[in-house]
């Protein structure tokens, strides 16, 4: 009987220490897979306090953005080119103060503004919120068109700064020629008569001016007069004529032999190649009688004063 209780002992002894055994064996091979299966993966002892785990993704750094609608204007060399300029302060956490700087062609006046709508309020920085909330600005660009520049693209670059943080804006202004020139007398007051004499020549000084941004290739002349005048130009026609140049024209005004005094009126008109033209000049020519003829009427008036005055003398002696 004793020895059947010494086997159940020994058998329940054995039985309690495989399931005591077991879940260790288990944890450890548990364990083991995880440091063979997951490398970097370190067992901490025990008391040792778990490692920080690392964040997993960075946080952006903040930065300014520009937007424009239209990053490029055209027109010519004396048109003001007006940009609108969105600013946006992105990621940032509390507002900053921006400085403004600009960068135009040499010789060009360049300025930021308020806005396009009040051109005349330069400003030197301005105050962003973070986004979505967005700040308008005007970026003003002018040619120094009495300069004549040649037409074609120029640069203009804007930029904010705020400690750490620097962004700009690339902006283009396209000048285009204009072809364009005036005509105007180089008599007293620029006025527009003249007297003539029937049968001879009479002048009038122009002067053309080329007040285009661009070269102009040529000038003509051509006229409406009344029939059997002659009008001629000298030179007759200018070949060349630079921006802001001028060139004077002699113009040549006769009347027919036989015109009855009288005023009469011619016009003057102007072209140019390339395509322009200036405005058309009415011109006033009062004829007066040539003073052979005003002689010979003197004479006449004379001869038959004198006669009258012999008549009377003779009839009154009778």
């Amino acid at each position: 009987m004793s020895r059947i209780k010494t086997v159940c002992l020994i058998t329940g002894v054995v039985f309690g220490l495989t399931m005591l055994c077991g879940p260790i064996s288990q944890q450890t091979a548990l364990a083991k897979s995880k440091e063979v299966n997951s490398p970097g993966v370190v067992l901490l002892e025990q008391g040792e306090p778990p490692a920080e785990e690392p964040e997993l993704y960075e946080k952006p750094e903040p930065k300014i953005e520009f937007g424009t609608k239209y990053p490029m204007l055209s027109g010519p060399a004396d048109t003001s080119f007006e940009f609108e300029v969105k600013l946006e302060y992105v990621t940032g956490e509390e507002a900053r103060d921006f400085e403004l700087s600009i960068e135009g062609p040499q010789g060009w006046l360049a300025y930021v503004c308020e806005s396009t709508y009040a051109t005349d309020k330069e400003i030197a920085s301005i105050h962003v919120e973070p986004a979505p909330r967005t700040e308008t600005i005007g970026v003003i660009a002018m040619a120094p068109f009495w300069l004549y520049p040649e037409p074609g693209e120029y640069a203009i670059k804007l930029t904010a700064t705020s400690e750490d943080v620097t962004g700009s804006i690339d902006l283009m202004a396209k000048i285009t020629a204009r072809y364009d020139f005036s005509v105007v007398t180089k008599l007293e007051g620029s006025r527009l008569n003249i007297k003539a004499t029937s049968g001879k020549d009479s002048y009038l000084p122009l002067e053309v001016t080329n007040t285009g941004t661009a070269d102009l290739n040529k000038v003509t002349f051509s006229s409406s007069h009344p029939a059997e005048w002659s009008v001629t130009f000298t030179p007759e026609k200018v070949e060349s004529l630079s921006g802001g140049d001028s060139q004077e024209v002699e113009v040549t005004i006769k009347p027919p032999a036989k015109t009855i005094a009288g005023d009469y009126m011619i016009v003057l008109k102007f072209s140019g190649d390339p395509s322009s033209h200036a405005n058309d000049m009415d011109i006033r020519v009062t004829v007066g009688t040539s003073t052979k003829w005003g002689l010979i009427g003197v004479g006449i008036v004379i001869a038959i004063i004198a006669g009258l005055a012999v008549t009377f003398t003779r009839v009154g002696r009778r």
